[in-house]
């Protein structure tokens, strides 16, 4: 509760406010008949729920989009953890470039690690299964504030303590990804956000409106991203088909895979994604994902399994379910009532809706 508030308290001061236009990245081809009865039923229920924006892609086009609550749909928005789901389509882009393999061990490149971290892999880190400890109010609250205190966050995640050994348990947190971003630069040889754009995001069209960086320059590859429900689609396109963008081959057939892979210490978290997977809550910190189902699959016990989500605070989502070829990008401003599973019920109804 204490890590909501602190972050509530700090999100609004930092923002990017220039609106992106339409660019004709997704054509726009409107439902009709009972689909539209869905997707209307879906965005009444997001706006009842403090949302702001809400894009429904099916296919190659946005069938169903519409500002929410007083907000543009060109208003560009924080997607906080949202951002996090990036790194999988790095780590695509650095394995595919002959950079980084998923077992690479860590302090290979990062030789100034602990000797507890000689057995991390590149692939632990997407998974939040380091080990690694976490300093929540030097590297995710202050990167909040219009004028963060920390200068150098990459370093603050250097010199992080290792609480477990790799592999072992699951822990949410911004140390993870400030540790992947150093990885990618000293690798790839390029700050990560401008490899993605290169890369990733200008094959596509994507666009965001501003990433949050300290005064280093370093990117939080954690909470970092603000852009639209549209833009945002894009990327659930490129995950849902598996690398392939409106026919055009942008990162390497597996992609989805291994975004979608669990680990053994979480099998709902995959490399930097939410699954609909079972867990023993027992034993796993699942604190990130408010509301969740209390047994069975995580998000919604009538989601598909090949449900993946990009998930951030204030409820930002970005649901991807390719075997319904669905993209569902949502953008909110909070709301303790909301959960993922009544926002998708109906996506999920029978064809004839009641």
């Amino acid at each position: 509760m204490w890590t909501l508030l602190l972050l509530s308290a700090c999100a609004a001061k930092v923002s990017f406010d220039s609106p992106l236009p339409p660019d004709g990245g997704l054509p726009y081809e409107p439902a009709t008949g009972d689909e539209l009865a869905r997707y209307e039923a879906a965005a009444a229920y997001s706006e009842a729920h403090r949302g702001r924006a809400f894009v429904v892609v099916k296919g190659d086009a946005i069938v169903y989009q519409t500002g929410q609550n007083g907000h543009a749909l060109d208003a560009p928005h924080h997607l906080f953890s949202g951002t996090k789901t990036f790194s999988c389509l790095l780590m695509a882009a650095a394995e595919a470039d002959g950079h980084l393999q998923p077992d690479d061990r860590v302090r290979k490149v990062l030789p100034e690690l602990p000797k507890e971290a000689r057995r991390l892999t590149v692939d632990q880190l997407l998974h939040l299964t380091s080990g690694v400890g976490h300093d929540f109010l030097r590297l995710s609250v202050d990167g909040m504030r219009a004028r963060p205190r920390v200068d150098d966050k990459a370093a603050i995640a250097l010199s992080q303590p290792w609480r477990h050994d790799p592999g072992e348990r699951f822990a949410y947190g911004a140390t993870h990804f400030f540790l992947f971003g150093e990885v990618i630069e000293r690798s790839v040889g390029l700050d990560p956000v401008d490899y993605l754009q290169q890369r990733v995001f200008e094959p596509i069209g994507f666009r965001t409106a501003g990433w949050i960086r300290d005064p280093s320059g370093t990117p939080a590859l954690s909470y970092g991203a603000f852009t639209t429900a549209a833009e945002w689609a894009e990327i659930g396109v490129l995950l849902r088909d598996d690398g392939m963008f409106r026919g055009q081959r942008v990162l390497p057939e597996g992609l989805f895979a291994g975004c979608a892979q669990g680990s053994e210490a979480n099998p709902a978290y995959g490399r930097a994604a939410w699954l609909n997977r079972d867990v023993d809550r027992d034993n796993v910190d699942l604190v990130a994902v408010r509301r969740l189902e209390p047994t069975g699959p995580i998000v919604s016990n009538d989601a598909p399994a090949d449900l993946l989500v990009a998930a951030g605070h204030d409820d930002q989502r970005l649901y991807v379910i390719p075997s319904l070829d669905l993209v569902i990008a949502r953008l909110g401003d909070g709301g303790w009532s909301f959960t993922d599973r009544e926002l998708l019920a109906p996506f999920l109804a029978s064809p004839t809706m009641p």
